[in-house]
């Protein structure tokens, strides 16, 4: 390995005056300032959804919990570094969807004679809103479905498909897979809700019974809303006013929200400080002619990430602990049953969770905009902000690399990240004009360019970090933004 060791000249006499930095900058240096923009960029810009109630009876299981709430946002935190661009995509969606929302909701709060703000919106599909039902109404002890449901009547139809042998399966699935999760954390608030059971189980059997409803929501969809706590989002919330679930929205103020949020505005400022002193020396090592590094490329893609979501995520409330909750004791019927669980989010990741999951997208109300225009849109807004990733990465597209074949797969994979998205949602919208289905070409689509685009961020990412052994001797020129206050 090789390896250079700068012997710069010290002051010969005292006082020494003012002493400017070297004019020479070390690996380390641009590893830890590329880290250091990473890092609290991504710390400060995850706004995550409320996690589950859980309260504590002994010391190791708070000791439990706490790790746990750590590890959850160190978990979102390794994938928002691996891709930046997918957090983009679903935080610019999810405000598109906020802001369709909005105006429904808050006409509802003027009738209702509440407070309400784009704020409360975002605060709801964060899961800080939840319905929590009166356990005096919950007259069905037996945590089985009604027997008016079971196959005894003999009639054909979705009734018919229902057993009174214990719970239904996808139900069970849900238990144990939200137990096995939450298994020595504490307890939760949420417990199965028997009349909830019975419309869970009737509304399953009339969806697999429906075989042309059977793709409008899934068992994940409708499982969470068999307990005696829902936490709706947007939609959700404004489908359960209007069915009578609610019969009001909650009262509270925005400022009560901002108490419940940890925004940390010193840890902001720090961020803002460090990317804005990194765009600086960009700026001045070109101005100077002196080469940049193919990592500094990458963490200027990454910081253009980490501002569009900042950006989308301004309004929204920051590792809320509790959600605002709503005590009702209405009587749910299957028809708003149903439309309540077709509402959920759509979750990209597998989640029997009774709160709402990180990884998914909400649905907006239909009014001012078609269903088909606003898919199309979302399609839209998301590969542009994917694309944005890759597309930055083109500006290392004369950068030193150890090979010229290095170099070309650089500038391969560099046009894969920021081409693929768009061509595979070409694809899709293309065959949903011509046939109005996307199955088909959007299966082939992602089997044929998932894997190029992995394999293309990956490269990205280990030739970043290579390049940095075979810089030329011009890239380790210093210049005056070193001397910048700065962290790292």
């Amino acid at each position: 390995m090789i390896e250079y060791t700068p012997n710069c000249t010290f002051p010969t006499s005292a006082p020494s005056g003012f002493v400017n930095g070297p004019n020479i900058r070390g690996t380390t240096d641009i590893i830890w300032g590329c880290g250091s923009v990473i890092i609290l960029s991504t710390w400060s810009v995850l706004h995550l959804n409320v996690p589950p109630s859980l309260q504590t009876s002994s010391k190791l299981q708070w000791t439990r919990k706490e790790a746990y709430l750590f590890g959850r946002k160190l978990g979102w935190m390794c994938v928002m570094l691996a891709f930046p661009e997918y957090f983009v995509g679903i935080c610019t969606v999810n405000l598109f969807a906020a802001w369709v929302n909005h105006p429904q909701l808050e006409e509802l709060a003027r009738e209702d004679n509440v407070p309400w703000s784009l704020t409360h919106t975002i605060l709801a599909n964060t899961g800080g809103i939840a319905l929590r039902f009166s356990e005096a109404d919950d007259t069905k002890t037996s945590q089985q479905p009604d027997r008016q449901f079971s196959d005894s009547s003999g009639t054909d139809g979705p009734d018919a498909t229902l057993k009174c042998e214990g719970l239904p399966a996808f139900i069970r699935k849900f238990q144990t897979s939200q137990e096995r999760h939450l298994r020595g954390l504490g307890k939760i608030p949420w417990v199965p809700f028997g009349p909830h059971i019975t419309l869970a189980a009737h509304a399953r059997a009339k969806q697999e019974w429906v075989q042309q409803n059977s793709k409008k929501y899934s068992a994940e969809q409708i499982a969470p809303l068999h307990g005696n706590i829902w936490v709706l989002d947007s939609k959700q919330l404004v489908l359960a006013r209007c069915s009578g679930v609610i019969s009001k929205l909650p009262s509270f103020e925005k400022e009560e929200i901002d108490d419940k949020s940890k925004i940390d505005g010193l840890m902001r400022s720090v961020a803002v400080i460090q990317v804005f002193w990194f765009a600086v020396q960009l700026v001045a090592r070109k101005i100077a002619d002196t080469p940049s590094s193919a990592l500094e490329i990458s963490t200027v893609a990454f910081s253009a990430c980490a501002f569009v979501i900042y950006v989308t995520e301004w309004a929204k409330p920051k590792d809320v602990g509790l959600p605002f909750y709503i005590d009702t004791d209405a009587k749910v019927t299957l028809e708003a049953f149903s439309s309540i669980a077709e509402a959920a989010p759509i979750t990209f990741l597998q989640s029997r969770r009774y709160y709402i999951a990180q990884s998914c997208v909400h649905q907006v109300i239909e009014g001012r905009f078609k269903k088909a225009h606003i898919d199309r849109l979302m399609c839209l807004v998301t590969i542009l902000s994917i694309s944005l990733y890759g597309g930055i990465h083109l500006f290392a597209w004369s950068l030193d690399f150890p090979t010229r074949a290095e170099k070309l797969l650089w500038r391969i994979s560099a046009l894969t990240v920021a081409i693929a998205p768009s061509v595979s949602a070409l694809l899709v919208l293309s065959e949903d004009a011509l046939t109005h289905r996307t199955d088909r070409l959007s299966k082939w689509s992602v089997m044929v360019l998932a894997p190029a685009y992995v394999s293309a961020r990956l490269y990205i990412i280990v030739a970043s970090f290579r390049q940095l052994y075979f810089l030329p001797p011009s890239a380790f020129i210093a210049t005056w933004a070193s001397n910048a206050p700065h962290f790292g």
